[in-house]
């Protein structure tokens, strides 16, 4: 494994995986998401399912060998900037850089992996969104794509 990933990264990761499973292991897809995004990996919920059943031990868990696997697995096939980007290019046919908030309230409410309308205004508070409901994806894009540990 470590001929597909620098020592430093190797630590990175096992420092994050540690901290979130001091035990050793991950038994469920929902603390395998949750060390991923630290990690500023976005995988979909079927993604981490998939990764869970796919990697997980005989007695259901996933050790940080096999977490190694799934980052390398992963990294294959994401490249989320780009997507979240040509996604929201769809909505902005004049190609203005923004779209507006209750356009993207409706995206997310009701499109892809549904989010509650709690989680979208605590997503467009963050985005501090002015008076005119301009929601510049570039900014969202950052926002989403940050560790979890760096937000505030």
């Amino acid at each position: 494994m470590s001929k597909n990933f620098s020592e430093e990264e190797i630590d990175n990761f096992r420092q994050c995986f540690q901290l979130f499973a001091p035990q050793g292991f991950v038994d469920t897809p929902d603390k395998l998401c949750f060390i991923m995004r630290s990690l500023s990996m976005a995988p979909t919920i079927a993604e981490l399912k998939r990764y869970f059943t796919k990697y997980k031990k005989d007695v259901g868990v996933v050790e940080f060998d096999d977490f190694l696997k799934i980052v390398l697995e992963h990294r294959s096939t994401e490249n989320t900037p780009n997507e979240i980007m040509a996604a929201f290019q769809l909505y902005d046919t004049q190609r203005h850089g923004y779209i507006d908030a209750k356009q993207l309230r409706y995206i997310l409410t009701n499109t892809g992996e549904k989010l509650t309308d709690k989680d979208v205004d605590l997503i467009l508070r963050e985005l501090n969104i002015g008076s005119d409901g301009r929601v510049f994806y570039d900014n969202l894009i950052h926002m989403l794509t940050q560790p979890l540990n760096g937000r505030r």
